[in-house]
């Protein structure tokens, strides 16, 4: 099996397993090992599964992990515009996730309306 298979066949994406560890590292107080899963976490997403992002709702969870993770490890030194351009970052990504199944329920919904017209 490829790496690339083997990848998308975890359950959640590199960059999402990375930043859930990052979290948790924070949380124990093992601040450099977090910062290393860290930039992993972000380099994965930017890399592997950002391109991703309109196959499958999971490739979602990153940004809003690094959300999460990067207050947890810079604590009191965290800068407020980094962690406001990372709360755009996941708003945005919401949204494009949000707009590709309200497509998919429209065009679904019209698919539909011509099957009963048809019908009639």
């Amino acid at each position: 099996m490829h790496i690339k298979a083997r990848l998308h066949s975890l359950p959640l994406p590199i960059s999402a397993i990375a930043l859930l560890a990052a979290l948790v590292l924070a949380n124990l107080d093992y601040q450099t090992a977090g910062w290393v899963l860290f930039g992993a976490g972000i380099i994965g997403w930017v890399r592997f599964d950002a391109k991703q992002l309109l196959k499958a709702d999971r490739y979602g969870l990153s940004p809003a992990l690094a959300l999460l993770a990067y207050p947890a490890l810079a604590g009191d030194q965290a800068n407020v515009s980094i962690t406001f351009a990372l709360a755009l970052h996941a708003l945005v990504v919401f949204l494009i996730l949000t707009s590709r199944h309200l497509s998919e329920d429209i065009a679904q919904a019209f698919s539909q309306q011509k099957g009963i017209n048809q019908r009639i």
